[in-house]
């Protein structure tokens, strides 16, 4: 990341006149700080421009990145001054290369549909400075050619947002979100009457700002390499109900197979998950399918029965109705007993069997079709 910061100094101009001509003229040594930190400075040369000045003297912010969680050993962190070296404005900007690693919580609920917030934490160290001002922002910075900028994500927006508040409010805050009130009785508490009375930095006031970088994951990718086979295969199980019920074999084979390849590529698709304390849209899909081709198990073997179930004859209905009718068997049982007796009296006395499982194929069908349909729905939006 580039961070350009421009603020007006009185004493910028005078103090790289002198710097650069004290180090020109051999007075010092070497110049601790180029204005230019691609630059070698030569001792020979007569211009003022910044790549050839030395910016010793002159004032610089002091700003710290609050949620940085590391910073590269290897990182190059270019630097350059601009001074106003033709006029009196005093004005000075300075820009820096910046590449850490920061810490900011993420959610992940809408994947891979999902945006994120990247915020990096700035806040002021030095005297002098009262507040900041957003100014220009960039995804790209004099960088040519077409393409995507980060692998994965698009870089919709930069945000800046100066903060400003007492260091007291700030800490109160924090904890209060995030933690618990100090004790009454600590003689040094971070928050509370002791904090307010007793130390000078309760006065304080933090001041800084926040860069809010918007991200919007590619979700194409995803739906082509995740969601998509998890459709197909949902679809697939579909073809259970066309099958003839008395194939119990080929159904319950076309069952297993697709269950089990779902199996698969849910292996395939944690790989790429993120690690949450909740589910993501495509766990809930994940398990969606799972439901629907499970579904067909039992169903199969329902319509199955039907459709293979003879009529019964008058001893085998005399039966069935002595043992629901037992005094040995409780009310409730002996009616529930009853109530899936007579159902299935009903069912085998039928001459229609087969109509009645092909009935039930397609009433489950739509009821799969629409439960695909409309769990999408509800889960993706």
């Amino acid at each position: 990341m580039y961070l350009y910061l421009s603020w007006t100094d009185p004493r910028a101009k005078q103090a790289v006149l002198d710097a650069t001509d004290a180090y020109r003229n051999g007075s010092v040594e070497t110049c601790r700080r180029p204005c230019s930190s691609a630059v070698e400075l030569d001792r020979d040369q007569v211009q003022f421009l910044p790549q050839y000045s030395c910016c010793d003297s002159i004032w610089l912010p002091s700003i710290g990145i609050m949620n940085a969680y590391e910073l590269p050993g290897g990182r190059l962190q270019h630097y350059d001054f601009f001074v106003d070296i033709e006029g009196d404005s005093g004005a000075v900007g300075w820009s820096t290369t910046i590449q850490a690693a920061y810490f900011t919580p993420m959610y992940f609920r809408n994947f891979p549909f999902d945006s994120q917030n990247l915020i990096m934490q700035f806040q002021n160290k030095a005297d002098g400075v009262t507040q900041f001002i957003p100014s220009a922002t960039s995804t790209r910075w004099l960088i040519e050619g077409r393409g995507d900028i980060v692998s994965g994500w698009n870089v919709t927006n930069i945000g800046i947002y100066p903060k400003q508040a007492s260091t007291q409010d700030r800490m109160k805050q924090v904890i209060s979100e995030f933690g618990i009130s100090a004790n009454p009785d600590d003689p040094m508490a971070l928050t509370g009457k002791a904090f307010d009375d007793d130390r000078p930095a309760s006065r304080g006031v933090f001041i800084g700002f926040d860069i809010n970088i918007r991200v919007t994951r590619f979700g194409r990718y995803y739906v082509l390499n995740m969601l998509a086979p998890l459709f197909l295969l949902v679809s697939l199980s579909f073809l259970t109900y066309l099958i003839p019920p008395h194939l119990l074999e080929a159904r319950v084979t076309l069952d297993v197979t697709l269950f089990l390849s779902l199996t698969a590529l849910q292996f395939v698709v944690n790989d790429q998950l993120p690690r949450s304390s909740y589910p993501t849209t495509v766990t809930e899909l994940i398990l969606m399918c799972y439901a629907v081709i499970t579904f067909a198990m039992p169903e199969t073997i329902l319509v199955y029965f039907i459709s293979e179930s003879k009529p019964i004859d008058s001893s085998q209905e005399n039966a069935i109705r002595i043992s629901t009718d037992s005094p040995n068997i409780p009310l409730s049982r002996r009616l529930t007993w009853k109530t899936l007796s007579r159902l299935w009296r009903s069912v085998r006395r039928s001459k229609h069997s087969s109509k009645v499982a092909f009935a039930i194929d397609m009433v489950s069908l739509v009821l799969a079709v629409l439960t695909v349909i409309l769990c999408s729905l509800a889960i993706v939006l």
